[in-house]
């Protein structure tokens, strides 16, 4: 059946013509309301919102202008688009802004800021130096782990991680980054 006749039907209140619709423009609807939604989607029943839209549309079936529209797909995307948003911004009203959300937000920056400054520094020391820094702390690997892995002498590693620890300390210091104890 075309979507004339369906809308036709529709205006009239015939219920099979609406199982048609929902048939048939379902998973179109979904799509919609599913991008616009997915961030949100613990908070809303994705599936009432679509069920919402087809009960809009057979609510205002006798609005339908069948006359100059054929095509049911753009008016059910409007609906669908509006709904969803709707919801959303009801949803993004209700969500609680306490400190305790706030204060985690500025600690994710602080780190940010942190690690951007840490990279920073970081690039101005040699790669060697930049190998062996990484592999210590990051890795987590022992002195001597490392010398067998870079074919260097223990003592070598040592004297280079001591180096590069003191030149990566005043290279954040002259970045106005202060490490305290």
């Amino acid at each position: 059946m075309d979507d004339s006749k369906t809308m036709e039907l529709l205006r009239k209140r015939e219920q099979k013509a609406l199982e048609e619709i929902i048939k048939k423009y379902n998973p179109y609807v979904s799509i919609i309301v599913y991008k616009i939604l997915c961030g949100y989607s613990a908070e809303i029943d994705m599936q009432g919102v679509v069920n919402e839209i087809f009960f809009r549309l057979w609510e205002n079936a006798d609005k339908l202008d069948i006359q100059n529209y054929t095509d049911l797909k753009p008016y059910l995307g409007a609906i669908a688009r509006n709904t969803a948003i709707n919801e959303k911004n009801r949803i993004v009203q209700n969500l609680p802004l306490d400190e305790h959300i706030l204060g985690e937000m500025n600690d994710s920056f602080s780190q940010i800021e942190k690690s951007q400054i840490l990279q920073s520094a970081m690039a101005q020391l040699s790669k060697k130096n930049q190998i062996l820094l990484l592999k210590y702390y990051f890795q987590g690997k022992k002195i001597k782990e490392i010398a067998e892995e870079e074919n260097m002498p223990l003592s070598t590693v040592k004297i280079n991680l001591k180096r590069s620890r003191s030149k990566l300390k005043k290279i954040l210091e002259e970045e106005g980054f202060i490490y305290e104890d």
